[in-house]
């Protein structure tokens, strides 16, 4: 499969508010040399803890956000220094659905404005007819009524509002979706039926996926590969079986702790109970938590590698990583 998308050293700063007047500004950097690539027809999975940085990349992905250095590139074309109308092509191509279904739609509008609006706006369809006929075919299509096209986003169950805002990003007929965290506030029940419908319009649209979130156990279950953020660092990517039984990581291990059943939480790990280091700014970003580290990771942050493990090819960012059982290793992102 080719690359979909492609990001390259990316980073971003967010200047920290200062009372003081002649202080020298300072920021706080949310995502730090980031490497990631997406392919064709790909599910890849983001997770990592609440503020590690991952809705800041989706939202730098769909061009909502400025990145402060690096490269993304779709198909092959840079498309973060573009202007807000370079970007207007794009917006065909890429769409995102939120986590908030609520707050992403105009309550004072019916749902079947709000879907209609950016395919005339964009071109999509030549005519409110046709808009509006394309718009009943998506509500049947992610599980609703035609005659809710009439309707306000306030008449809808949570789960109803996030089919809503699977329909308004198909509109526009894309080819890449940014899904932050699209299931967190829903019920359990109601979950396995966005996921499901998801992966449906996936195998039926060809379309590739960045599925955001924190939940091991949704991604094992629905993403190809996995990459894991931590404090604003790609710490390791696998396929997601492959993570889920044998993490190279100790962040990665940590977060699959995290899911296991109550009863065995307290017995699960003890990284949490070291205590954290002052200077994290030169070191690995976790080298305060964790029991393996040594001198070195408070010194430097690793490189990436990449492992062959049992043929299968993973990366991570770890001077000592866990299951070493390495036949092969290359430094990449150098």
């Amino acid at each position: 499969m080719n690359n979909l998308l492609e990001i390259k050293h990316l980073q971003k700063q967010f200047p920290q508010k200062n009372n003081k007047l002649f202080r020298k500004k300072e920021y706080f950097t949310a995502l730090d040399d980031v490497n990631l690539e997406i392919k064709k027809g790909e599910i890849l999975g983001l997770v990592g803890e609440s503020g590690s940085g991952k809705s800041t990349l989706g939202r730098m992905i769909m061009g909502l956000t400025s990145s402060s250095s690096g490269s993304i590139k779709y198909n092959g074309e840079e498309i973060s220094q573009l202007t807000d109308k370079e970007k207007i092509p794009y917006y065909l191509k890429m769409q995102m659905i939120f986590q908030d279904s609520t707050s992403s739609l105009n309550p004072r509008k019916t749902i079947g404005e709000q879907i209609t609006a950016p395919m005339l706006r964009l071109g999509v369809v030549s005519s409110k007819q046709e808009a509006e006929k394309e718009s009943i075919e998506l509500l049947k299509k992610v599980g609703l009524k035609s005659e809710h096209i009439y309707r306000y986003p306030h008449e809808f169950s949570g789960g109803q509002r996030q089919r809503i805002g699977i329909a308004r990003a198909l509109a526009l007929k894309p080819e890449f979706l940014v899904l932050d965290e699209p299931t967190s506030a829903l019920d359990v029940s109601i979950q396995a039926q966005i996921l499901n419908l998801l992966l449906d319009i996936q195998e039926e649209f060809n379309l590739t996926y960045l599925f955001i979130g924190h939940n091991l156990s949704v991604i094992k279950f629905f993403c190809h590969r996995v990459a894991v953020l931590y404090k604003g660092k790609i710490v390791e990517i696998a396929k997601s079986d492959e993570l889920y039984s044998k993490p190279f990581h100790p962040i990665s291990n940590m977060l699959l702790k995290s899911v296991l059943k109550l009863e065995r939480q307290e017995e699960s790990s003890n990284l949490e109970e070291t205590l954290e280091s002052t200077d994290m700014h030169t070191g690995c970003s976790f080298s305060g938590k964790c029991n393996y580290a040594s001198a070195k990771c408070y010194e430097s942050h690793p490189q990436t590698t990449i492992q062959y493990y049992s043929g299968i090819e993973r990366s991570y960012a770890c001077y000592h990583p866990l299951n070493q059982e390495t036949k092969e290793l290359e430094v990449v992102f150098p």
